[in-house]
């Protein structure tokens, strides 16, 4: 079932009803389990192979989690009992009655060597059992990506259910003792197609909270979902017909057809990718599930570091912390810094930092697929990263100019950013690394704007009110993007909430009226899946 499909909607739509009339001493204990029956069933009807997947995941997850739960509590109720009576372990004395006591006449009766052995050992056992329960799960997803499964979502579950099990390694919370419980934070549906890829204790204290019925949390929630279907079906799906002509036909629109499939493919990917996380938050919101959000206006930002701050947040947050950073502070990264510090001085000191931005995105576009393409899309990331902090210095002399300050060299900035990621994200709407290259070579060998202006854009499947409805629907995008930055509220419906009942009602009955009457559904259309389902 497609997010935008009207069987997802009456299917939420129940879910929803059935979630509310639960009497209130029942919700703690009877609405999660509603939502746990009904995300098995969504991700059922999806196909059995995809279910046998997602069940693998959470098994594995479970019974590892456990494991390494039980060691870190046998570890901590260990130094309790040593330190029961005051002990210090750094020294290896405790306090009784006034006397210092060697810390092996402590309860354990254990030596501050062997508390220490213990607690390497301890590490060691929970470390094996993190990197087994890693294995399978990257194994599986790494057998999805290479073979084409179609399995829908694997790449959002397995991230998710990853970052609980090494949130647990941390020792950040305890573990989830209930199976059925970790089954629904793996298999929520609204975040089972494209994510956002949320942490267990973000997600937890409201999912099985239970949650009573609030009028302006479940209109809130409604009108996000009424945002991103309009997002979807009027402009992506519709604007999609354009790219896929231009993409699957690299020589016949080369040179300024290039440009137009490049800016095509952004605005596309945006609205389709953003119109179903915003049906994704609307529907936690509406259940009083708080989703975090994944986008913030990604096409304002000045510079790739603020792209990937804004463009699928949750994403970039996940490499983060559970690649970026560990990696830069494992023992041979040290090392390995130590080492070329001494050797080539300062130089020398970026130098793992480098290796470890590398790795990071060379992971980020396997994650995206197993092929040429998105292993040169991630690589490219991370070499405009770190070309860009190599010139850092040179930046921040030259934005002492007055100028830099201006609002035309703020557009610019903008302008500039947006088209270094079209080129960057051309190697993921174009078949194969030399097709992408050729056409970008195309650009400055065939530039022909007499060709553009003589053939037009009439033979890419769309007619001229198809152009105007796609116009349309991208200036209320736009509209709404500038009250939100204007504003600097969370999202225009915080805004349209304190403007008179009229004025609601007009903007949301026209976004409804558009999803209606100029949405690409219906008879004798497909409507085109989510883009990011298949990653």
């Amino acid at each position: 079932m497609s997010f935008t499909s009207f069987e997802f909607m009456l299917f939420a739509g129940a879910v929803l009803v059935l979630y509310y009339v639960i009497p209130n001493k029942f919700k703690k204990s009877l609405q999660w389990k509603l939502l746990l029956i009904a995300s098995v069933f969504f991700y059922y009807m999806t196909g059995l192979t995809n279910l046998l997947y997602m069940s693998a995941t959470i098994v594995t997850t479970y019974l590892a989690a456990l494991m390494i739960n039980r060691l870190i509590n046998a570890q901590e109720k260990l130094v309790k009992d040593n330190v029961k009576q005051g002990i210090s372990p750094k020294d290896g004395l405790c306090s009784s009655g006034g006397r210092i006591l060697p810390l092996n006449k402590a309860k354990q009766n254990l030596t501050k060597e062997e508390l220490k052995a213990y607690k390497a050992k301890n590490k060691k056992k929970r470390f094996c059992i993190l990197t087994l329960c890693l294995l399978i799960n990257f194994g599986l997803l790494g057998i999805v990506k290479v073979t084409g499964l179609a399995i829908l979502g694997v790449s959002f579950y397995v991230f998710r259910s990853m970052s609980y099990i090494i949130d647990i390694n941390r020792g950040k919370f305890p573990c989830q003792r209930n199976p059925f419980k970790l089954a629904l934070f793996i298999s929520f549906f609204p975040l089972i197609m494209q994510g956002p890829i949320t942490r267990y204790d973000e997600t937890e204290p409201a999912l099985f909270a239970g949650n009573k019925f609030v009028v302006k949390k479940t209109a809130f929630g409604l009108q996000r979902v009424l945002w991103g279907v309009f997002k979807k079906l009027v402009i992506a799906d519709r604007l999609g017909v354009a790219v896929v002509t231009l993409c699957n036909n690299p020589e016949q629109y080369g040179g300024v057809y290039a440009l137009m499939a490049m800016c095509f493919y952004a605005v596309t990917l945006y609205a389709d990718f953003s119109g179903g996380i915003d049906i994704t938050i609307g529907i936690g919101e509406a259940l009083g599930i708080p989703i975090a959000e994944n986008f913030k206006s990604p096409f304002l930002s000045r510079n790739i570091f603020e792209y990937w701050r804004r463009w699928h947040i949750t994403m970039g947050r996940w490499f983060r912390e559970y690649l970026f950073y560990p990696l830069s502070v494992c023992k041979p990264m040290l090392k390995l810094s130590g080492f070329t510090r001494k050797r080539f001085g300062n130089v020398g000191k970026r130098i793992p930092v480098y290796i470890v931005t590398t790795v990071t995105w060379f992971s980020t576009g396997i994650w995206h697929g197993v092929s040429p393409n998105f292993i040169v899309w991630g690589l490219l990331n991370g070499v405009v990263i770190m070309i860009s902090q190599e010139l850092e210095p040179l930046y921040l002399r030259f934005n002492k100019f007055t100028f830099t300050k201006s609002f035309p060299y703020t557009c610019f900035r903008i302008f500039r950013t947006f088209w270094l990621m079209c080129f960057i994200r051309s190697y993921d709407c174009y078949a194969g690394v030399r097709t992408t290259v050729s056409v970008h070579l195309s650009i400055i060998t065939d530039f022909q704007l007499g060709k553009l202006l003589s053939d037009g854009v009439s033979e890419l499947g769309l007619n001229i009110s198809d152009y105007i409805v796609v116009g349309c629907g991208l200036a209320v995008l736009i509209t709404a993007c500038f009250i939100k930055h204007k504003t600097k509220c969370e999202h225009v419906r915080h805004w349209l909430s304190e403007k008179t009942m009229p004025l609601r009602f007009l903007v949301y009955g026209a976004l409804l009226f558009g999803v209606i009457i100029f949405g690409v559904y219906g008879f004798g259309f497909d409507a085109r899946g989510f883009l990011y389902t298949q990653f």
